[in-house]
């Protein structure tokens, strides 16, 4: 095969020059003049093998890369490769025996690096690539064919359906349709892993092997993206595992270099990497994503790369939650679920504390994010995130010493904290603290959650229809657990003004008038005056109501707030009969009414004794209803019939429908415009009289920078000696300030623009 009289390349005879000068310049012997001439026919013969080679090379078509022709292509090449070397060692023996088959042996390595040099390595690569594919779902749905094929070997894995998509499919469609074509590919794959190993080319190209396993494994990675509900993370490394454990096999890998200790920690790196970019979906999952958790933890504690979740989720979080477009429950929601994944993922809550930091920075700059936080604490519709915590009140105290908790229950199960842990976190009760506390200590005080709850507790009281407050008595004794009993003496206060008002209610005669008696210190901000005047029939049950309370508490005097309340009527037309529950300043419209069907505006406002601008929003609930027409600009009638003519009139009552949707959304918004004309003008003086204190106020916020409440309202008491200014009254001209842009306020704290 090989001419051994072909005369000597030069880089061969620069060899023979070099072996001649051995042995520092000693004149060689005779023996060594032999040796001389049996290398350099080896030589020759390496020559003649290297243009072979060359031609093998030459010849490889790197086109068919991807498709299935490339399997059968490779392994031809490498069948003839080891044909080269069978004939070359052959030959090399004949020549020189076995006392030259070291030298031999260095010349082959030499040759099959260049056999696998360039489009070689690159073929090499995609074949083991598609080989290990079409071995890997061959022993997933026919693990029998490959049964006991490779002696020490046993692939075990997981069977799963034919028709189930994953990557090079087609490739497999077409080499492995039938089980004939399965076993052969499988044999050919073994007998090239066989070649690569006895041909010595694997450390030439290991880097190109390794490359193959990297796309294998991130084919299987891939497979599981999205899939959350169930752990795969063990499975998945139990098969690549197989495969690593039959390529170690087959290429005689040595266990320094073993290809499946390799695969194990390439797995969890792109496993990692891949569930790290979904961690944000994960978390709004959460608890249907636990099992990705799971994984992910498994991750994090063998690769350690802890601050690098960290950081990704929080890039992703400021990128995709903390944006104008999001809701403020949105983002309350997501830190919630955030809080929960985090510890799980991580016990230290070093992750957390990480991520958390530009979501509590954020919810501080949002003005309802207190607001947000008690309706869900006190919620109890099933969907709460935060009422069970409240439920449990506050967590036990545990011992602290020096900054550290002992938890007696943990101490058999105790590791130290990792580095990071300590550059995050402030305490050690941040680090422990439920969802609630972590929620509450967004802010530097408690008060703006209590003040929030006490606004909540009295819309709810003054908005039932009886005097049941089982329910918000329930609430305000889980507030106490959580703030403590000093902080919520207002909410008690309102809670016996109820009970008071009830025991009155029981003592009347009549049930036909029911009233809610409070204490004006703790009610004044949510109970808004409305200037008119009631019709005599309303005014002579409120006096015998009056007379009843007088007779009780004698030392007490009622004043009367109609803004909240509520009056039950009966509107009797030719046609119809409305029930209705109003408002007693809407009642008084429809009284005036009774005793003239028909009046202008202005007539209305002097019967009420009140402004046209607030006479106008309650007519136009009456005109919303039906109830009402406008015949004529200003002027308004009682409609007896509904189809009634309309007398020509510019805007009737037939034109504003007394039913359905469009009636409703009317109602709901001449509700909205009584609001905002129920405004009390002495709460409106009071304010313009604390203007004056705001020379005082500019002068603490420069220079002792953003306050609270609690502290302004106390050195106004310093500065301004006999100041009789409630914190009421003081946090709603703030809030007045901030709206003429004035101060600015975040986290409950008060600051300059």
């Amino acid at each position: 095969m090989f001419n051994a009289c072909e005369p000597l390349p030069d880089a061969a005879l620069s060899a023979l020059v070099q072996q001649v000068k051995l042995h520092n310049g000693q004149r060689p012997s005779a023996v060594s003049f032999a040796a001389t001439r049996i290398e350099t026919r080896i030589d020759k013969l390496a020559a003649s093998c290297s243009a072979q080679l060359m031609q093998l090379h030459d010849r490889l078509d790197t086109d068919c890369i991807g498709e299935a022709s490339a399997l059968p292509r490779f392994s031809a090449y490498l069948n003839a490769i080891n044909a080269i070397q069978q004939q070359f060692m052959r030959e090399a023996r004949t020549l020189g025996g076995d006392a030259h088959s070291a030298g031999a042996q260095m010349a082959w390595n030499a040759l099959a690096f260049q056999a696998f040099d360039g489009e070689a390595a690159r073929l090499l690569e995609e074949w083991l690539y598609l080989s290990l594919t079409c071995v890997l779902r061959v022993a997933k749905t026919r693990p029998s064919l490959l049964k006991n094929r490779v002696d020490g070997i046993g692939l075990c894995l997981a069977g799963v359906g034919d028709d189930e998509e994953f990557p090079g499919s087609a490739v497999y469609a077409q080499v492995c349709g039938s089980e004939e074509q399965a076993r052969a590919l499988f044999d050919e794959f073994a007998a090239g892993c066989q070649h690569i190993s006895k041909l010595h080319a694997l450390e030439y190209t290991r880097g190109h092997v390794l490359r193959a396993l990297d796309r294998l494994i991130a084919d299987q990675v891939q497979v599981q993206r999205q899939q959350w509900e169930t752990r795969c993370l063990d499975k998945l490394h139990e098969d690549i595992q197989h495969i690593a454990r039959l390529l170690d096999a087959l290429l005689s890998t040595c266990t320094a270099e073993s290809i499946a200790a390799y695969t194990g920690n390439q797995l969890y790196q792109l496993f990692s990497a891949q569930r790290v970019g979904e961690l944000f979906s994960i978390i709004v999952d959460y608890p249907d994503s636990l099992a990705a958790i799971d994984d992910l933890r498994a991750c994090v504690e063998r690769l350690g790369n802890m601050r690098t979740v960290a950081h990704s989720l929080r890039e992703s979080i400021e990128r995709r939650l903390l944006h104008p477009g999001a809701t403020t429950n949105d983002v309350l929601m997501q830190y919630i679920s955030a809080i929960r994944c985090l510890r799980l993922l991580d016990p230290s809550s070093t992750v957390l504390e990480i991520v958390a930091r530009p979501i509590r920075a954020y919810l501080r700059q949002r003005d309802d994010t207190v607001a947000c936080i008690v309706r869900d604490m006190v919620s109890e519709d099933g969907e709460s995130e935060l009422f069970e915590d409240m439920a449990q009140g506050m967590q036990p105290a545990q011992q602290q010493r020096e900054g550290v908790i002992y938890d007696e229950d943990c101490l058999g199960g105790w590791q130290p904290l990792p580095i990071e842990a300590k550059s995050v976190y402030r305490s050690a009760q941040r680090r422990d603290a439920d969802v609630l506390s972590l929620l509450v200590s967004i802010y530097d005080t408690q008060d703006v959650f209590v003040h929030e709850f006490e606004a909540h507790l009295a819309e709810r009281l003054l908005d039932s229809s009886g005097f049941d407050v089982g329910r918000e008595a329930k609430q305000v004794e889980m507030m106490k657990l959580r703030f403590g009993g000093s902080a919520l003496e207002r909410c008690e206060v309102m809670l016996k003004d109820m009970a008071d008002s009830k025991r009155v209610w029981q003592s009347q005669l009549s049930d036909a008038y029911s009233a809610l008696v409070v204490s004006r210190q703790f009610w004044a901000d949510a109970l808004p005056t409305e200037p008119f005047a009631l019709p005599p029939a309303m005014r002579a049950t409120r006096e015998r109501y009056a007379g009843v309370f007088e007779s009780l508490k004698p030392a007490r005097k009622l004043e009367w707030r109609d803004a909240q309340s509520r009056v039950d009527v009966c509107v009797e037309l030719q046609d119809r009969t409305l029930n209705l529950s109003v408002r007693p300043s809407q009642a008084a419209v429809l009284f005036a009414f009774g005793s003239a069907p028909r009046m202008a505006l202005a007539e209305l406002a002097l019967a009420l004794e009140c402004s046209e601008e607030f006479a106008l929003p309650r007519v136009r609930f009456w005109l919303a209803r039906g109830v009402l027409r406008e015949p004529s600009q200003g002027v308004f009638e009682v409609v007896e019939a509904e189809g009634q003519d309309n007398g020509g009139g510019s805007a009737t009552a037939a034109d504003a429908p007394a039913h359905g949707d469009s009636a409703d959304a009317q109602l709901a918004n001449s509700d909205d415009e009584e609001e905002a004309g129920g405004a009390s003008s002495a709460a409106d003086a009071r304010l313009d009289a604390l203007r004056m204190h705001f020379n005082y106020i500019v002068g603490m916020l420069t220079n002792f920078g953003p306050l609270p409440l609690d502290r302004i309202h106390s050195m106004l008491g310093m500065f301004i000696p006999g100041d009789t200014t409630t914190a009421d009254e003081l946090r709603a001209f703030l809030t007045q300030m901030v709206r003429e842009d004035r101060l600015d306020m975040a986290g409950g704290m008060y600051r300059l623009k």
